[in-house]
């Protein structure tokens, strides 16, 4: 009788650690394609266009996309001119997801960083445990990659 609730916790826990795994592997996933694409462009092709439609791309799969709340992207990248300067792209929810750090050690100018934020409030995940205290709003999926340009 005392090991009912104890395997009724664990049997919803999976329902909500089985999408919470797949979506922050779709968000790794965006980061990481979106680095790629940025490192790639040439010629008049934009980073914003380039970052939104790889983003909405790789998230559309669960629902997501950059017009939504909790949604966002940031690309950082040496200004193409040879100013020298850091060029920052924020795209998405910036009125409600926080702007993330600058990131430490971007010093060469072929390289490209990408954050994908998702709030996970914003994505398909049950919050069946919240009535147990384990509450998942107001948490986030993030994750950060960098391409190098070819010189």
């Amino acid at each position: 009788m005392l090991l009912f609730p104890v395997l009724l916790i664990a049997t919803l826990s999976f329902f909500v650690l089985g999408p919470t795994v797949t979506i922050r592997q779709n968000v790794q996933h965006a980061a990481e394609e979106t680095a790629r694409e940025v490192a790639k462009k040439i010629g008049t092709q934009t980073t914003t266009i380039i970052a939104t439609d790889v983003v909405n791309e790789v998230l559309s799969v669960h629902g997501l996309d950059l017009s939504m709340n909790g949604v966002r992207a940031d690309v950082w990248e040496y200004d193409d001119g040879g100013g020298g300067s850091i060029i920052h792209t924020p795209l998405g929810d910036t009125a409600n997801v926080a702007a993330p750090t600058t990131p430490v050690g971007f010093n060469d100018p072929e390289q490209v960083i990408v954050q994908v934020t998702v709030e996970v409030g914003s994505a398909p995940i049950p919050n069946i445990l919240s009535n147990m205290n384990f509450d998942i709003t107001g948490r986030y999926l993030v994750h950060r990659a960098t391409a190098f340009r070819d010189p």
